[in-house]
């Protein structure tokens, strides 16, 4: 060029002026671990809630109170809860307690296994 500067300044600061700032993705590969932990969770959670509806056991992901007895009437039953949002089990066993005490009900057994307790006064 005739003004004294050359061809490789004049593309320099041509390429400088247009140039528009990307930022690196490249730089963290660890960065993608995180959206993934996420996607794993919400899986493991809807297989969570997938196997209780299966078994029958929704309402222990409900608002609402249940009590569910496990091997009713044998030696290895058990008693679960749920009560304003807290899940207690109780396992049956073979201490006996002593002491004064009032009856407080009725408890019958019908022919088909069922066990019905009825509380006294009604």
């Amino acid at each position: 060029m005739k003004d004294g500067r050359n061809l490789g300044d004049w593309k320099t600061s041509y390429l400088r002026h247009n140039r528009t700032f990307v930022p690196d993705d490249d730089g963290d590969p660890m960065e993608s671990v995180a959206n993934h932990f996420d996607v794993a969770m919400l899986i493991g959670i809807g297989f969570l809630v997938v196997a209780l509806n299966s078994f029958g056991l929704k309402e222990l992901i409900s608002s609402s109170d249940v009590t569910i007895v496990k091997n009713p009437g044998t030696s290895s039953m058990e008693i679960i809860t749920k009560t304003d949002g807290k899940i207690e089990r109780l396992e049956s066993s073979d201490a006996s307690a002593t002491g004064r005490g009032a009856a407080i009900g009725t408890v019958y057994k019908l022919e088909d296994g069922q066990v019905i307790w009825v509380p006294d006064g009604e």
